[in-house]
């Protein structure tokens, strides 16, 4: 039993290892946000003609949805890869819990 969990944790440590290496990018309009596998914001990208006090409004609202389009992706990466690793310590693996 704690064979099997010492493993998983090694597995676990090793998939975030492999996530920290994986980068993803929300884009909407021209703002585009970087995140790794992690969910760790990497960078953000916004053109210097939309940083003027009239678009500010519209400028957070894009940065915004570009964040969540970024982490979603991210999530559904890590969401993956804790499927995969559960099905390999577990027979038959645990279904359909994490997607």
């Amino acid at each position: 039993m704690f064979g099997k969990i010492a493993e998983a944790k090694q597995k676990a440590d090793e998939i975030k290892t492999k996530l920290s290496l994986i980068s993803v990018e929300g884009k909407v309009q021209d703002i585009s946000v970087i995140v790794d596998g992690n969910k760790k914001i990497i960078s953000i990208n916004i053109p210097a003609d939309m940083l003027k006090p009239e678009n500010k409004a519209l400028v957070e609202q894009t940065l915004h949805s570009a964040l969540e389009n970024a982490l979603d992706q991210a999530d559904n990466i890590a969401k993956s890869e804790m499927k995969s690793l559960m099905g390999s310590l577990l027979p038959g693996g645990l279904g359909n819990l994490f997607g």
